[in-house]
C-alpha cells in the first residue's frame, strides 16, 4: 500500500474515533415524532427525561436534573409576526450572543440569567411569503454544563426537521 493511502486511511480512522468519542456520539438518542405539526426532533434520552406531550398536542419539554430543559412546540402565526418578533418571544428576555438566518429557519444563542440557551425555528411561510407556520426548540442549560449541552445543541440543530 502506498503511503500516501496508508496516511489518509489513518486520517480517516482518527476522524471516524474523534467524531465518535464526542460527548453526544456517546449518549442514547431517542426520537420524538409531532403529528400535529409534522416536526420531529431527537434528543438524549440518558441526560433529558421526556414529560408528556402537551394537552394541546403542539409540542413537548425534556428535563435533567442539572437544570437543562429542551422545549419543543409548533404554532401558527396568528399574530402575523415578522421574524425578529417571533425570535424575541422565544428567548424571552435572554441577551442574544449569536444569531444566523436563512430563508426558512433562525438559530440564535446566548445567556438568561446564569444559563445559556440555544434555539433553532423552523419557519414555514404561504404561498405570499408569509410566515405561516412556526416550529421551535429551546435548549436551556446551566452555564457550568456547556461541556455536555454545547454538543447537545449541535445535533439537535441537525436532526430537528419537518416531515416532508
Amino acid at each position: 500500500m502506498s503511503r500516501l493511502i496508508r496516511l489518509s486511511a489513518l486520517a480517516a480512522s482518527l476522524l471516524g474515533f474523534a467524531l465518535l468519542s464526542s460527548p453526544a456520539a456517546a449518549l442514547d438518542w431517542k426520537t420524538y415524532g409531532n403529528a400535529r405539526f409534522g416536526y420531529s426532533i431527537c434528543y438524549p434520552a440518558d441526560l433529558l427525561t421526556a414529560e408528556p406531550e402537551a394537552d394541546n398536542g403542539d409540542g413537548r419539554v425534556f428535563s435533567a436534573a442539572s437544570g437543562a430543559s429542551l422545549r419543543v412546540w409548533g404554532g401558527y402565526n396568528a399574530a402575523d409576526e415578522d421574524v425578529d418578533a417571533i425570535v424575541a418571544g422565544v428567548v424571552d428576555k435572554g441577551t442574544v450572543s449569536y444569531r444566523r438566518a436563512a430563508k426558512d429557519w433562525v438559530v440564535v444563542s446566548g445567556r438568561s440569567g446564569g444559563d445559556t440557551f440555544y434555539a433553532k425555528i423552523l419557519l414555514q411561510k404561504d404561498k405570499k411569503g408569509a410566515i405561516d407556520t412556526v416550529r421551535t426548540f429551546l435548549l436551556t442549560y446551566p452555564a457550568g454544563e456547556a461541556a455536555t449541552y454545547d454538543a447537545v445543541a449541535g445535533k439537535l440543530a441537525k436532526c430537528f426537521s419537518v416531515a416532508k
